[in-house]
């Protein structure tokens, strides 16, 4: 029982080092856009996974680091390959979540 509980917080005090972030991109409207957005993404050390929604317009990246990745440089991914940047918020959802909450509808 004591190495269970340890393993749960273990698990537990990992996930809350990790940052989720939401970022609002404006022009990717195709999979083709999706696909290289996440490839230029997936550049980044940080990046643990990576959703991307091109009916709402939106990437989710969960990282490894507490602090998320810099929204300069997401920024500067985003713009390099073609699009603007509305919004980059954390959120407390992690990618997994969301992409289940997006892809059951």
């Amino acid at each position: 029982m004591k190495k269970l509980t340890c393993l749960f917080l273990l698990f537990v005090s990992l996930h809350s080092l990790a940052a989720t972030q939401r970022v609002e991109i404006m022009g990717m409207v195709c999979a083709f856009c999706a696909q290289g957005i996440e490839k230029s993404l997936q550049t980044i050390d940080d990046v643990d996974d990576i959703y991307i929604n091109i009916d709402n317009y939106f990437v989710v990246i969960d990282s490894t680091s507490e602090k998320g990745i810099p929204d300069e440089m997401i920024k500067n991914i985003i713009v390099d390959a073609g699009y603007d940047v509305k919004k980059i918020e954390l959120i407390d959802e992690s990618v997994k979540n969301v992409r289940a909450q997006y892809e059951k509808k």
